[in-house]
């Protein structure tokens, strides 16, 4: 008999459009090919493993309580869409608290700020049997914490990201989504929000490389960046597409390298899914020291630039003057390692 595993999070429905809804779909699609999977979260899409609860934001409600106690399962997994705020382990303990299970895992992007006295709480009381991340910041967390965990990267869709086939589809792409032709198509795909480190790419933009930003159109109103960050960016001749994109990688498919200027550890997931999906599609990728990218990635073959903002002038110029940019990627292997760690915390 299959394992029964209960995922909880708190949205599960399209668009697909950031960091944190596709590592939770991409470990959803995961857990239902292999598990006898249930999920309960307060958005999702239709399908009958799936339950959608009317309820409060801890999850703490009779409905809730009667359908864990239905499915009965052996392991839960819950996926905070705020990452370790103090409320996501007293989320878990409440799930906890509803059905004892053989384990629970937290599994989290990335670190958040919790007071001494939150800390000695979730120490003594609230700790889940293992947490999972890709962050180091978290992992280094969890250490003081003394809660077991395991750092692990994420999963990318090797059917949806893959390089194109030729010069002239790229060039049909750029017209699709009027990008000019002629120039060097520079490309950072996130928030727009101050924390990201946007007006370090400004330097990059010239009468040669044009500048491409593609916002996210689900971006929660805690991570929505000020007007006036966008209109700089624009006046600059940066240009910024912020409604949903549903093939987004024709976005990487169409540029020329790939740019992630963060630098504030929580401004990003702890492994950047973009950068995973622009090596996939082989295009070079400049970026900062951030999360555990180079723990997973090193250069990637040398697909890959670590650089401070302020050098990625340079960086970029070296790339422009390599005639083969498609670059063969280790994403492959770093999909087989989520699998693997996620798998041995079920079946242990």
């Amino acid at each position: 008999m299959k394992t029964k595993v209960l995922l909880v999070t708190e949205y599960l429905n399209p668009p697909y459009d950031e960091g944190i809804k596709k590592s939770v779909y991409n470990l959803f699609e995961i857990l239902d090919s292999k598990y006898d999977l249930s999920v309960i979260c307060r958005k999702g899409f239709s399908k009958n493993n799936i339950y959608v609860a009317s309820t409060n934001r801890m999850f703490f409600s009779l409905s809730v309580r009667s359908q864990i106690k239905k499915i009965n399962p052996q392991v839960i997994i819950y996926f905070p869409f705020v990452s370790t705020t103090f409320m996501s382990y007293l989320r878990l303990k409440i799930l906890m608290s509803f059905h004892k299970t053989k384990k629970t895992i937290l599994f989290a992007l990335q670190p958040k700020s919790n007071s001494h006295f939150q800390k000695v709480l979730i120490s003594l009381f609230l700790r889940p049997n293992i947490g999972l991340t890709p962050s180091p910041e978290l992992s280094s967390m969890w250490d003081k914490l003394k809660i077991k965990h395991k750092l692990l990267p994420l999963y990318t869709n090797l059917n949806d990201f893959r390089p194109i086939a030729s010069l002239t589809q790229k060039s049909e792409l750029k017209k699709k989504y009027n990008i000019p032709e002629g120039k060097f198509i520079i490309t950072h795909i996130g928030h727009l929000n101050l924390g990201r480190n946007l007006e370090s790419l400004i330097p990059l933009q010239s009468s040669e490389k044009q500048v491409v930003i593609i916002g996210s159109s689900s971006t929660p109103s805690d991570s929505v960046g000020p007007v006036e960050l966008k209109t700089r960016l624009e006046k600059a001749g940066i240009k910024i597409i912020d409604y949903e994109i549903k093939n987004i990688e024709e976005i990487y498919q169409l540029s020329d390298v790939y740019v992630f200027p963060v630098i504030e550890k929580c401004s990003s997931i702890g492994l950047p899914l973009s950068i995973l999906e622009a090596r996939c599609v082989g295009i070079p990728v400049v970026t900062t020291n951030f999360g555990s990218t180079k723990e997973y990635l090193n250069d990637d073959n040398g697909g890959i630039q670590y650089s401070d903002p302020h050098k990625f002038t340079e960086c970029i110029d070296k790339i422009i003057k390599i005639e083969n940019k498609i670059i063969a990627t280790n994403i492959p292997l770093i999909n087989s390692k989520f699998k693997n760690c996620v798998f041995s915390e079920i079946d242990n």
